[in-house]
């Protein structure tokens, strides 16, 4: 019976690159997320729903666009006055943008949008057939 081994330097090495590659993605990916906003897609059927969360930024700069199946939400979150030092900060400031693809084709005419509690709202009712 042959003894086959495991865990040689290569092994490890391998592993160990693998996991820093890994970590990186990871903190890569976290710091782009600090500004994208949290959302839901629903499907109520006859009408696609996206509800956002967007506290602290005003409807004045919020824009919407539609362009085929995807809708582009891009917006401002606050940002320190002039001669303001943060002591420290959870909520990250600066512009944000975020894409989100339809599963269907929505009727561009008839969407709208509201504000409400820090939560963008955008109703698509779908293109009949």
């Amino acid at each position: 019976m042959d003894i086959e081994r495991f865990g040689t330097a290569a092994d490890l090495e391998e592993l160990i690159t693998i996991r820093d590659r890994i970590e990186s993605l990871a903190t890569r990916q976290a710091s782009v997320d600090a500004l994208t906003p949290k959302a839901d897609l629903l499907d109520f059927g006859d009408a696609l729903q996206l509800r956002m969360e967007v506290p602290g930024v005003d409807q004045a700069d919020l824009e919407l666009a539609l362009q085929g199946q995807e809708l582009l939400v891009a917006g401002l979150r606050e940002t320190l006055e002039d001669g303001v030092t943060s002591i420290f900060s959870e909520r990250p400031n600066g512009p944000f943008q975020r894409t989100i693809h339809l599963p269907e084709p929505v009727d561009r005419e008839h969407v709208s949008a509201h504000l409400r509690a820090g939560v963008l709202v955008v109703h698509m009712p779908k293109r009949e057939r």
